[in-house]
């Protein structure tokens, strides 16, 4: 989602006249899309600022005469922070507005930000497409929800229109992307069933799922649909119950594994992908064994491990 955001804001720039350059020495304008789900980020965009400060307590604009911005998902706390540093921080639902807002803030729709095609720095055989955003589920460990907002999904009219504009523009990958892109309203694989009526030859991908909106209906439809990836991602975060629970994930590993099975069962030549947080508060050394034992019996093709 953080890729196709900066590439909407490239786009957005580049409709403008300006020109992207090499070095971050080297620009007037400076856009940090930035993410509050990791600390780790966080502390990145702040030796990043004191690089573009140059001197402690010295407004980056007074001193290098560049403008800085930051968008993308920031806490409050964060945000309090930034605030004093930079010369704007606006959401990212704002971005439709940018050369406006390089005067004055602007509240906007969140529909509007969708509008923004990704045709410029896109590679000729994939693109992103945003189809939802935001979060309803509140893991106890992401702060999706306070960030991006609760869920809001795009008019499935309008997610076909950039969908055969991409493929007549010769896009032979459709990435559909989303926080929870599964719980796309009013229906993820009604939509997924239009798209692939869509004539030429790609394929589409979707990303990221939560394991309780992965329903049998979908499975299916991967499983049979030529058009449709095999490359599924299947955050499990955990492979013991009691850290699930404290990570408020709606689910239990015996409901992952039967979602497992099931996709094993169905999808021929399937590659599956998964995100592990390893160190969670509480997780003691039998939780941890679990989550092991988990991936021993799984054999994802691919994992994402976060501590």
């Amino acid at each position: 989602m953080n890729r196709s955001d900066s590439e909407r804001i490239a786009t957005v720039l580049e409709s403008q006249g300006l020109k992207s350059v090499p070095m971050d020495v080297e620009a007037d304008l400076i856009i940090v899309n930035s993410c509050s789900v990791r600390q780790s980020a966080v502390d990145r965009i702040w030796g990043k600022l004191k690089i573009w400060k140059k001197f402690p307590h010295q407004p980056i604009n007074k001193l290098t005469n560049k403008l800085v911005f930051i968008t993308g998902c920031v806490l409050p706390a964060d945000k309090k922070k930034f605030e004093s540093k930079v010369d704007a921080i606006f959401p990212i639902s704002d971005l439709p507005k940018l050369p406006q807002y390089l005067k004055r803030k602007r509240k906007l729709k969140i529909s509007d930000y969708f509008q923004i095609p990704v045709w410029t720095l896109q590679k000729k055989d994939e693109i992103f497409i945003p189809i939802m955003t935001g979060c309803d589920n509140f893991c106890s460990y992401c702060a999706v929800p306070l960030t991006r907002g609760r869920e809001y999904s795009r008019e499935t009219k309008d997610i076909i229109c950039e969908v055969e504009n991409a493929v007549k523009k010769g896009f032979k990958t459709i990435t559909l992307l989303g926080q929870n892109v599964n719980s796309f309203k009013p229906n993820f694989v009604k939509l997924l069933k239009v798209l692939v009526q869509i004539p030429s030859d790609f394929q589409i991908k979707f990303m990221s799922s939560n394991p309780q909106d992965f329903p049998d209906k979908l499975v299916e439809l991967v499983a049979r649909e030529p058009k449709i990836s095999k490359e599924i991602h299947l955050p499990v975060q955990s492979g013991d119950d009691e850290i699930l629970r404290k990570m408020n994930r709606k689910y239990t590993t015996t409901q992952y594994l039967k979602i497992v099975s099931t996709l094993r069962s169905q999808v021929s030549n399937l590659y599956l992908t998964s995100d592990l947080i390893v160190g969670f508060p509480g997780e003691t050394k039998k939780a941890f064994q679990n989550t092991v034992n988990l991936c021993k019996k799984i054999k994802f093709n691919k994992a994402y491990i976060a501590q």
